[in-house]
């Protein structure tokens, strides 16, 4: 009997240790394989898949490439869109800036033309110059071209057509004489003002010019022309400017068009008007 139980006991041990390994290889035959992906090791034996081989690495290639032209393509498409906007915006507030700096001036060139008529009449009648009228000249912004002159200096320009640099290039080259006219204007403005310090001030802080004499009026009327000329031909490049704009606002880059819009804004040639 107990013979017959050791060996009971002893098979014992050996039967739990095949039911556990009968258990785990059940466990990994239920368990689903993993996926293991690798590059292809095959050695290539034929001309075949050689060239087949080359052919997906080309045409791999050929598809990134064409990907990244594509992001270049988009990315550069919204950059010249956005420049062309801004563009269009800048000339849409030089017209507006022309149109009440013009009206300003024009304010100016009255009152101008009442002071010189004034100052004609005393030299005339060899008496004191009357008074001058208030000069209530209205506020203004000149024109200017920040955004173009800064998308040339960054290469921005490039972005664009020709026909669309050359109009922008005529309007850079309006701007300069319109720039180069206001400091004109500028200087004729502190000569009469330089002038008119040189008298004492009346009450209402003008210039006291009852007692000129003869050469102090003709020397002020000189003053005043020369203003006068430079105001009236810093309005006619305003009138240019207005003209050019106008013609680009309205989608024309054809610079025989924008010719035809500067004359037709600006009166005609500057020079023959003043001959």
């Amino acid at each position: 009997m107990a013979e017959r139980a050791e060996a009971d006991i002893s098979r014992e041990p050996a039967d739990s240790a095949k039911a556990k390994m009968a258990s785990n290889a059940e466990t990994r035959e239920i368990s689903p394989p993993m996926l293991d992906v690798h590059a292809p090791h095959e050695v290539l034996h034929t001309w075949k898949g050689f060239f087949i081989h080359i052919a997906t690495i080309v045409i791999g290639l050929f598809i990134a490439v064409a990907l990244e032209q594509s992001v270049e393509a988009i990315n550069r498409h919204r950059e010249v869109a956005a420049l062309r906007e801004d563009l269009r915006q800048e000339s849409r507030q030089i017209l507006t800036d022309a149109r009440k700096t013009e009206a300003a001036h024009l304010y100016e060139i009255r009152w101008l033309t009442t002071r010189i008529a004034q100052t004609q009449l005393a030299i005339r009648e060899r008496h004191p110059i009357g008074p001058r009228g208030t000069n209530d000249m209205p506020s203004y912004a000149s024109p200017d071209i920040p955004i173009w002159r800064s998308a040339k200096a960054a290469g921005r320009t490039a972005l664009l057509t020709k026909g669309e640099v050359n109009a922008y290039a005529e309007i850079e080259y309006v701007q300069a004489h319109l720039d180069e006219m206001e400091v004109v204007k500028n200087t004729a403005r502190y000569a009469v003002k330089s002038f008119n310090r040189e008298f004492p001030p009346l009450p209402n802080g003008d210039p006291d010019l009852s007692n000129a004499s003869s050469e102090g009026l003709h020397a002020y009327l000189g003053l005043l022309t020369t203003a006068y000329e430079a105001i009236e031909a810093y309005i006619h490049w305003l009138r240019i400017i207005n003209g050019a704009e106008s013609a680009v606002v309205d989608g024309k880059i054809n610079l025989d068009e924008i010719y035809a819009s500067e004359r037709k804004t600006g009166g005609g040639d500057f020079l023959q008007n003043f001959m």
